[in-house]
């Protein structure tokens, strides 16, 4: 229990310390889960150590947009379900996949993005491509959660692909799940994830993954710089403790980020099991004074990606370009950084050619990798699992939804319809 000099300071102030719903985390998560509370009437205040955002966070450099690496929103995900419920619905531009090149033995090939560039693309042989498309055709009816208990490489492997066949799969897997390491990684989770950005495809945002925040922070009561040291419940009430400020909830959702940093929040560890490693990236954000060509490049050779955001996207002055590229699984910064270097001059970029740019060496993109021994995607902690009562947790690692923003937002939007379910409240908005 907090002292009570602490609330009685609170009260003389006249500041508003009892909530329906406080959460905790101004990321796509918390935000979920916020502006899902709210519409339907709950008292909902969420609680932010810096800026809302997150790894949605943008910032704007000459003019620029950059958002934290490259982002695309599948379109056909569970992630933007939520957002259209939520009344965020996102604006943007396809991603234009059809005019990717493939980097295969360091020669630049037409991807096979369908039936007509499988038979063009030069990147795998006649077998390889026969067998590139018999998987591509069964993937569809794939039953993803009969793969939980099996590892990628062993899905892989179940499929005897020739060298040139798996190189491509490889690549796609790394684009969709930004996972590069996939000796553990449950195989549910990468088919359910190629399922979706199969069709309708993604869009880049006009303006970064701002527009994202921005929407759903103008549906709940957001205060900044509000940073959360402990969530602890006490009898028929959480509190909530962040410096000398006390707040007290009926329910309290937890989406601070990463497992360790909502495990530290609570009073007791809540026993996670098999949870997998964190999932990372070196991402290179340039603002550039034309747009590069082809601009789109997908490495078969190594775990390296590069796009050019905008255009399609509103995110550059007019005639340049922001362009991202990533190496999946961020390993030495010096080494990271000059094979991004060497990326995006394959994608048709100069260093004369780049007025702004930013280095983040080793970004989390995910709080957990979904594991095979722990049951895939069902087998991460559920938002229930705090081990605490009166709270639940939320994030790109919690839940049996999705992968990266899918996770974070199906995650919150859930999060907070338990919460409102047991305070006998109808969440009035459901994806």
């Amino acid at each position: 229990m907090f002292g009570h000099n602490r609330t009685r300071s609170l009260v003389m102030t006249g500041m508003r310390t009892d909530w329906d719903v406080i959460v905790v985390g101004a990321g796509l998560a918390g935000l979920a889960a916020g502006a899902t509370a709210a519409a339907a009437g709950a008292s909902t205040l969420v609680l932010e150590a810096t800026r809302p955002g997150g790894r949605a966070r943008t910032v704007s450099r000459a003019g620029y947009v950059f958002n934290m690496g490259a982002h695309a929103l599948y379109l056909g995900g569970p992630g933007t379900a939520v957002l259209r419920a939520l009344g965020a619905e996102p604006h943007g531009v396809p991603s234009p996949f059809p005019r990717y090149r493939l980097l295969r033995h360091g020669e630049l090939h037409v991807i096979p993005s369908g039936p007509a560039n499988l038979l063009r693309t030069t990147a795998m042989g006649r077998m390889a491509k026969a067998q590139f498309g018999r998987l591509l055709g069964l993937l569809p009816a794939m039953r993803a959660a009969r793969l939980a208990t099996t590892t990628v490489d062993d899905w892989l492997a179940g499929h005897s692909l020739r060298p040139d066949a798996e190189a491509v799969v490889r690549a796609l897997i790394r684009l969709s799940t930004y996972t590069a390491d996939t000796d553990e990684m449950s195989a549910d989770a990468v088919v359910r994830q190629l399922q979706i950005g199969a069709r309708p495809g993604v869009v880049y945002l006009h303006g970064g993954w701002a527009q994202l925040i921005d929407g759903l922070g103008a549906r709940v009561q957001v205060e900044a710089g509000a940073k959360v040291s402990a969530v602890r419940a006490d009898g028929h009430r959480v509190e909530v403790e962040a410096g000398d400020r006390v707040w007290r909830a009926r329910r309290v959702i937890v989406a601070a980020g990463p497992p360790a940093a909502v495990r530290s929040l609570l009073p007791a560890d809540p026993g996670w099991a098999g949870l997998g490693r964190p999932v990372t990236a070196a991402c290179l954000d340039l603002g550039t004074s034309r747009v590069p060509r082809p601009g789109y490049v997908l490495s078969a050779d190594g775990p390296l990606m590069g796009v050019t955001q905008s255009p399609p996207a509103r995110q550059a002055p007019e005639g340049g370009a922001v362009v991202a590229a990533i190496r999946y699984g961020a390993t030495e910064a010096d080494a990271d950084r000059l094979a991004l270097d060497g990326h995006v001059a394959v994608m048709g970029l100069r260093a004369a050619d780049v007025v702004t740019s930013r280095f983040l060496a080793r970004m989390v993109v995910a709080g957990a990798t979904p594991t095979a021994a722990s049951g895939g995607l069902a087998g991460r902690p559920g938002v229930t699992d705090s081990g605490q009562p009166g709270v639940l947790i939320a994030g790109d690692w919690v839940g049996p939804v999705g992968l990266l923003a899918d996770a974070a937002l199906a995650s919150g939007h859930a999060a907070a319809r338990l919460a409102l379910a047991r305070m006998d409240r109808e969440p009035a908005l459901v994806a």
